[in-house]
């Protein structure tokens, strides 16, 4: 399947930006429950904003909820995140997917560089049978996800790692805390590194990607916390420094500024929202994402 970045069209137009499809998994065999689809890049016919923008902020996505780092040049070399995996609380006939995961760029419209890593739930419904799988991931674009011979199972705690270990060779690793068991995928990639995200996704499902007749139904789940998290830009190869994901901006003035943004999930319509994310918690290293419009409470730790 393919991990996209889409950006609803009242947001688009409001920025006149470049739809940007960018990156995507699938699951439904083995390893964990995976089938592997192509993964794509699309862009949609409008030309980018003169401020590069994807939209006004908080955003509006088809396909992704969450929240992003972001910043102007390349910057980050590390995200980390920590979620439980969520367990299904109902379904509907035929398939619907859900994916959590962390990544290093993607974000912006000049960006189609996206290295990431995760799990995904797949809901399969035949009458009165359902079956629910799970499956790790990572993934960098534009090749198609490549899934990790890794058990996961509802309720366990998961913390993911996405890090430039050296000058353009990433480290992706995806460790259940409650198994003890980890996967753990290395490869050379080069990255524009302009933003680190943890998201909720919906993601496309067939392999043309078509902007919105290709997106996955989502899966209805528990709403699922993503904390504590961190990003990184400490050059690949020394020890990394970190700083919660959701901080606004660094506080050294001799680093870029970065900005945070919040990130709801729309239906096809763009008007519906079905996915939206918490604010941050005190500690601006963790929020939650729920189903449905209405912001869920912030984590309490």
């Amino acid at each position: 399947m393919k991990r996209l970045v889409l950006w609803a069209a009242s947001a688009v137009v409001s920025c006149s930006s470049l739809v940007v499809v960018v990156g995507g998994t699938s699951f439904a065999g083995t390893p964990g429950g995976a089938t592997v689809v192509n993964a794509h890049l699309i862009r949609a016919g409008r030309a980018p904003s003169s401020s590069g923008q994807p939209c006004q902020n908080p955003c509006e996505s088809v396909n992704w909820s969450g929240y992003a780092q972001a910043a102007a040049r390349h910057t980050f070399t590390e995200v980390t995140d920590t979620f439980v995996v969520p367990t299904v609380t109902a379904s509907t006939a035929g398939r619907e997917f859900a994916a959590d995961w962390v990544g290093i760029g993607g974000f912006f419209p000049s960006d189609p560089t996206l290295v990431q890593a995760g799990f995904q739930t797949v809901v399969k419904k035949t009458g009165k049978k359902t079956t629910v799988h799970y499956g790790a991931w990572t993934e960098i674009l534009p090749q198609a996800e490549d899934p990790l011979d890794l058990a996961i199972a509802a309720g366990n705690v998961v913390t993911v790692t996405v890090q430039e270990t050296a000058k353009n060779v990433w480290t992706m690793t995806v460790d259940d805390v409650t198994s003890g068991q980890s996967g753990v995928r290395t490869v050379s990639y080069q990255s524009k590194g302009m933003s680190a995200e943890a998201i909720h996704e919906r993601p496309c499902i067939k392999g043309s990607c078509d902007a919105f007749t290709d997106l996955a139904t989502l899966a209805r789940t528990s709403a699922v916390t993503f904390d504590p998290g961190s990003f990184s830009e400490t050059p690949p190869g020394t020890t990394p420094v970190t700083l919660p994901l959701l901080t606004s901006a660094l506080p050294d003035p001799g680093q870029p500024k970065t900005t945070l943004w919040d990130i709801a999930m729309t239906a096809d319509n763009e008007t519906t929202v079905i996915a939206t994310p918490s604010d941050p918690n005190i500690d601006s290293d963790g929020f939650t994402v729920a189903d449905g419009a209405v912001a869920p409470p912030a984590p309490t730790v």
